[in-house]
């Protein structure tokens, strides 16, 4: 009689027992290395909202027409150095901006036009993306400081967006290709392009200002790695800034401009910077695998 009154309080504590294992062996035990994207629906769209669409489909309609006018008529031109991309960023540049203009018009589409990424991002790009108008206009009229100036504005601008992009984690894929790709890459070819308008504008054109571009340049990878490194657009950035640096190599080389040790170390440069950000790939790939087997991440 006994026996029968306590089985269904050990089956009861049995089955709990079990939930409670259950559980534990889904339950996730550590963050994963980003912020989580944020599902909550948008906000109601605002006049704002309307107006920054707006100014970035000009901004980035500005910068193709811009590097298309000076490309085709042959006018666009920059100083050279011994970080020099040569005529390619004529080719880039209205890509980049064709590019953007997508990206513009991804922003305005009705379930992007007040989201709080967007909202947060896209000042950022639409300001980097008319700085570069400007910058690219002063370059080609031989301003080459106020170009250098321009370009970094323009430069910081696209880096604070890429930060921001690691604080709003995309919703889906499509978001990361419209939004994160375009302006990664952007910031990415930026970062060597703003270099050598420092270089041009200073006429660091010899052999013996070898000393200081590469020592600049290097620091400037670091800090290309580091973002390389981080979480959103990772791989455009570095493609962005491999893009230029390779593009350099073959410049100098070609030309015999820059000493080929030299375009060794821009070609080796490019090819770190986008290890640092495949190994980061890795590193959230691993995360997010032991993440849905419960188990502890040791970096």
């Amino acid at each position: 009689m006994a026996n029968s009154q306590q089985s269904p309080q050990l089956g009861s504590l049995v089955a709990s027992a079990q939930r409670a294992i259950a559980e534990a062996s889904y339950r996730r035990t550590f963050d994963l290395p980003y912020a989580a994207p944020d599902r909550r629906p948008n906000p109601e769209v605002e006049l704002g909202d309307k107006i920054r669409a707006s100014l970035f489909a000009a901004a980035a309609a500005l910068l193709l027409v811009t590097s298309l006018a000076f490309s085709t008529s042959g006018t666009g031109r920059i100083g050279s150095s011994l970080l020099d991309v040569g005529v390619v960023h004529w080719i880039i540049w209205p890509l980049i901006a064709f590019a953007l203009l997508l990206s513009a018009g991804y922003s305005a589409l009705g379930h992007q036009l007040s989201s709080r990424r967007q909202r947060a991002v896209s000042v950022y790009t639409l300001s980097a993306t008319a700085l570069m108008a400007c910058a690219l206009t002063l370059a080609s009229g031989f301003l080459g400081w106020a170009a250098a100036a321009v370009s970094t504005g323009a430069l910081l601008l696209a880096l604070l967006g890429v930060r921001t992009l690691n604080r709003f984690t995309a919703r889906n894929h499509i978001e990361r290709v419209a939004t994160d790709m375009p302006l990664s890459f952007f910031a990415g070819f930026c970062l060597v392009y703003t270099l050598q308008l420092w270089f041009a504008a200073a006429g660091w054109i010899g052999a013996e200002h070898a000393l200081p571009v590469i020592l600049l340049t290097l620091a400037v990878s670091v800090i290309a790695a580091v973002l390389a490194h981080s979480e959103r657009g990772r791989h455009a950035f570095a493609s962005g800034f491999g893009a230029a640096m390779i593009t350099a190599a073959v410049q100098g080389w070609r030309t015999e401009s820059t000493p080929l040790w030299i375009c060794s170390i821009w070609g080796f440069l490019a090819v770190v910077v986008f290890i640092c950000a495949e190994n980061r790939r890795f590193q959230i790939s691993h995360a997010e695998h032991r993440a849905l087997a419960g188990r502890e991440l040791d970096f």
